[in-house]
């Protein structure tokens, strides 16, 4: 029987590795320490901790290193999109079934949004991004709500570096745009416009807030402009839908 071949990356086995390295008993290591725990030499293990270092997974202090809050943000995806498919598929479905426009639910990772959870309209012309698929957050209602919730230093951290690529006149075109944009979206509690990404559709997006007070994912109502009618009342129907939707996370 021939050999299944291997496609793994040893750099990111090794990375792993080095976050795993970590627990109760040992909080805080030393370069040499985090070497010996995954058998490589000091130099080998150097490159990736200065690495996780400058990503934000790592925090160094008098040459000791220690996990970073940002390696919560790993877990936090995973269970808060597993909370939100699950709890969310009824509501979301009810609200498409409602008012005949597809739903998407996305939770928000780095710079990108993800789509986690989508109940498809059966109208001629049509929203439809399928799960799993990532979007620039800055260019997306999903993506502005979720950013709104993060302090400004988080922003910067974030899109550090990052090249801002609008596909439309009216998306930001820097952090700054971004900034004052994120400043409304918060005090509003919600982010309805037409889209920056896919000329002719109009979404309404509004936060799933988790008990602990952070926008765990976001859900909108997507539809064709010519179709969608923005009102008041269409508003305020996607934030009940969220409203329902938070109350079980």
């Amino acid at each position: 029987m021939a050999k299944e071949p291997d496609y793994r990356s040893n750099s990111l086995v090794r990375g792993l590795s080095i976050l795993q390295c970590f627990d109760h008993r040992h909080p805080d290591r030393t370069l040499s320490e985090i070497a010996e725990a995954i058998n490589v030499t000091s130099s080998a293990a150097y490159r990736f901790v200065v690495t996780l270092e400058r990503e934000g997974y790592l925090a160094r202090q008098d040459n000791r290193y220690r996990l970073a809050p940002r390696v919560m943000d790993l877990g936090y995806s995973y269970i808060s999109s597993l909370d939100v498919y699950d709890i969310a598929r009824r509501p979301a479905d009810a609200l498409r079934n409602e008012t005949g426009f597809t739903v998407h639910v996305s939770v928000l990772e780095g710079t990108d949004i993800v789509y986690v959870y989508r109940a498809l309209s059966d109208r001629s012309m049509v929203s439809n991004v399928p799960v799993g698929s990532r979007l620039p957050a800055f260019s997306t209602t999903m993506g502005r709500i979720l950013l709104s919730d993060l302090c400004e230093e988080e922003l910067e951290r974030r899109f550090a570096d990052y090249v801002f690529a609008p596909m439309s006149n009216k998306a930001p075109a820097s952090l700054t745009d971004l900034k004052a944009l994120l400043v409304e979206d918060r005090k509003r509690g919600y982010v309805a416009q037409a889209s920056h990404l896919a000329t002719g559709t109009y979404s309404v997006a509004a936060p799933l807030i988790s008990r602990d007070g952070r926008y765990a994912a976001a859900i909108n109502l997507s539809g064709h402009e010519l179709q969608m009618r923005p009102d008041a009342r269409l508003i305020a129907r996607v934030r009940e839908a969220a409203g329902t939707i938070s109350e079980m996370l």
